[in-house]
């Protein structure tokens, strides 16, 4: 006796599932239990109480069964249409993770800041590569706050930056620092006053001076430095990007401060590199991962080969140092 229209019916004792669906899409399209059962490799009494258990749920019979054949019922004809859209969207669901799975663990995605962009990169991949088959390296360069909000996203595995203050949702391993030192043309007047190579912050005074921008690594180390120059706590130019940075130095439009990292691929023979003294400041760039993400193992080798590959560059030199 079906219960009055205004009570409600009875909770199902089973929770559809898509191994309920596609028993049914296999019985309805075959019209027989055994044909089914011999496509979904089960036994037909497993099947049978697999189809009972979804009559169960949705609340009455899906299939006539007679001695000759089995038919879609009202109520089977007006599932079918709904399993079928629920489960093609399921497997095409689970096509497209899969895809992305397999891509991701083909593909190393790295969030880079210039220096080590530049400098470790091309010296590490060909090598790292050439005993991994199939494997690729996206770079995605940036400066340090572009590749901490890269890594906060989730869009790259593994980030090499600079830390602008504890982050909740990020992992910082110390990697390298190195000294800041001036870049300049060989013709400028501070190229011949330098002494031993090397120039105190205060001789940079009433120098045009291109300065990074604070969501680069180097722009916060200048910005807490007491007793600058006002040429450089006001910069005539400031930019964000090493690109435009040495642009910049190279048409002679004035002088900067950048990491000694950088003095390795001065991208042009006229320009100089100078140390700088009191004070001495360092730039300290980090491995920077999510917090709660596994790192795969293709990607520690990759930060391993990028460790060994600095700490080849820091011995003997006097401005860069490993942790």
């Amino acid at each position: 006796m079906a219960p009055p229209h205004n009570q409600a019916l009875p909770a199902p004792s089973f929770s559809a599932t898509i191994r309920h669906l596609r028993a049914f899409l296999s019985v309805a399209k075959h019209r027989s239990f055994t044909r089914a059962a011999t496509e979904l490799h089960l036994s037909q009494p497993s099947l049978t109480m697999t189809i009972q258990q979804l009559e169960d749920i949705v609340g009455g019979t899906l299939f006539d069964r007679t001695t000759r054949n089995i038919l879609l019922t009202q109520e089977g004809t007006d599932l079918f249409a709904v399993a079928e859209r629920v489960v093609d969207d399921f497997d095409l669901a689970i096509r497209n993770i899969r895809l992305t799975a397999s891509s991701r663990n083909s593909c190393i995605r790295v969030g880079v800041v210039s220096s080590i962009a530049t400098k470790i990169m091309p010296r590490i991949l060909e090598g790292f590569l050439a005993t991994r088959p199939g494997l690729r390296v996206q770079l995605r360069e940036g400066n340090s706050n572009d590749v901490r909000r890269l890594v906060r996203r989730n869009e790259v595995d593994i980030g090499f930056a600079s830390m602008d203050g504890a982050e909740a949702e990020l992992v910082f391993k110390p990697l390298f620092k190195d000294q800041l030192g001036l870049f300049l043309r060989h013709t400028h007047p501070l190229h011949e006053r330098a002494k031993g190579g090397v120039l105190r912050w205060a001789d940079l005074a009433n120098h045009n001076f291109v300065g990074l921008t604070l969501d680069t690594a180097t722009g916060p180390i200048l910005s807490q430095m007491e007793h600058l120059p006002e040429s450089i706590r006001v910069p005539k130019y400031e930019v964000s990007t090493y690109p435009t940075l040495w642009a910049l130095i190279e048409n002679g439009l004035g002088i900067t401060t950048a990491p000694a990292l950088a003095a390795e691929f001065i991208p042009d023979n006229r320009i100089a590199f100078l140390g700088l003294t009191e004070p001495v400041a360092w730039r300290s760039v980090y491995i920077v991962s999510r917090l709660g993400r596994a790192v795969p193992p293709m990607v520690s080798a990759l930060v391993k080969a990028v460790e060994v590959e600095l700490g080849a560059i820091a011995k003997g030199h006097p401005r860069i140092s490993t942790f």
